[in-house]
């Protein structure tokens, strides 16, 4: 005795209607998702005069936010950044490619400089002098993550 499986036409529209149902909360999610991620990273600056601490600046790439992402000092520079009160940037390499290349991530940041320009050739500097010292332990290049 063979079986045989058949599709009925209630079984093709079960199936479309649920692909259709799934295709539509991976769109919900998807906008969702970018419009979170707008909302984390941009923020309006304190106005002119007003201290800078506590605002996390022009964010142009993720920060690291957690022990899990970075050890050892980057952490720390990460929350001196933000706390400090004048033009600061914060450099690093790419957290990603240290994160599949099982590396480390060396980082700069320059706090209270005289203009953001110089903030962040500082962070540059210092984090370029990191990958110096240790040359083979890292991946990706030094870049500005956020400066203010």
């Amino acid at each position: 005795m063979t079986w045989s499986v058949f599709i009925t036409s209630s079984d093709t529209t079960r199936r479309h209607f649920w692909e259709y149902i799934v295709s539509r909360l991976k769109l919900i999610f998807s906008c969702s998702l970018v419009v979170l991620l707008a909302a984390c990273t941009t923020s309006s600056p304190p106005p002119a005069g007003d201290s800078l601490a506590g605002w996390k600046g022009n964010v142009k790439r993720a920060l690291p936010v957690s022990r899990a992402v970075s050890y050892g000092g980057c952490n720390k520079a990460v929350s001196d950044y933000v706390a400090a009160s004048g033009h600061s940037a914060y450099a690093s390499t790419d957290l990603t490619a240290a994160a599949y290349n099982e590396k480390i991530v060396i980082c700069g940041a320059a706090l209270n400089a005289r203009t953001v320009e110089q903030a962040e050739a500082a962070a540059l500097k210092q984090c370029q002098n990191g990958t110096r010292k240790w040359s083979s332990a890292y991946s990706g290049k030094c870049e500005i993550h956020a400066s203010k």
